[in-house]
């Protein structure tokens, strides 16, 4: 689990030895946001061995949850897409949820053998192609 909640905890993941995809797709998320942005844009990635609950401790929601009718992926056709934009990437997937005009959080979640299946095959079934 990766979890960059400030400028700290985002500088320093730009130094780690990443996979050079999740490295190159964090650079260029990251470079999109301005000071204002970056001081409220939380990013988590989510790796194998990830538990729902420990996106749910991070970032107050899961996925695969409609947090409205409390509709879950898999569970029922009622299930509506609740965040504002998921896309694929070359091994990850980014979602972004928004919260208001001023808060988001940015979720990238590996394409990877050991991540939550439900949320591997949500992102398949949902994403847009690579912008």
């Amino acid at each position: 689990m990766l979890h960059l909640y400030d400028r700290a905890t985002i500088a320093h993941a730009l130094t780690l030895d990443l996979d050079p995809r999740l490295q190159k797709l964090l650079a260029a998320s990251i470079g999109t946001l301005d000071d204002d942005l970056l001081d409220c844009t939380g990013f988590f990635v989510v790796q194998p061995g990830d538990k729902e609950s420990d996106i749910i401790r991070h970032i107050g929601l899961s996925p695969l949850i409609e947090p409205i009718d409390g509709a879950r992926f898999g569970d029922t056709a009622e299930f509506n897409p609740h965040w504002d934009w998921l896309a694929a990437h070359d091994g990850y997937w980014e979602l972004h949820f928004t919260f208001g005009s001023s808060f988001a959080y940015v979720v990238i979640v590996a394409d990877e053998d050991g991540v939550i299946p439900d949320l591997r095959r949500m992102c398949a079934l949902f994403a847009t192609s690579e912008f």
